[in-house]
């Protein structure tokens, strides 16, 4: 599905959190902001908010049920983009540049489909 974007989204910082399918990761406390999304910690040290759908307990730690990166995507009013996948409140979105990233819904617009 395509989107216009309808407000400026600047990514928040560069050291996000990523891991791989099959990683150990530590899930410390839920996002107040964004219901579904917790703040998590990578094996690196790494820190970021993480759908919780990408992971499950299993014996008494929290796994990676696939391959995550928590990048967000500068994107400015007016272009368009294409999601990839979206999870509760954020989609993951490809510009035109074929770069990739993170954009909260709330800055995006269904472009109607001919």
């Amino acid at each position: 599905m395509h989107y216009r974007v309808v407000a400026d989204h600047v990514r928040s910082h560069d050291n996000t959190i990523c891991f791989e399918r099959g990683e150990s990761i530590r899930v410390e406390q839920p996002d107040a902001r964004y219901p579904g999304w917790w703040w998590c910690t990578d094996r690196r040290g790494r820190s970021g908010r993480v759908h919780e759908s990408y992971f499950e307990e299993e014996d008494y730690r929290f796994v990676a049920r696939e391959d995550y990166d928590a990048r967000e995507l500068t994107v400015c009013a007016g272009e368009v983009v294409e999601a990839l996948d979206v999870r509760g409140d954020w989609a993951l979105c490809r510009n035109s540049a074929r770069e990739t990233g993170w954009v909260p819904l709330a800055k995006l617009a269904p472009v109607a489909s001919c």
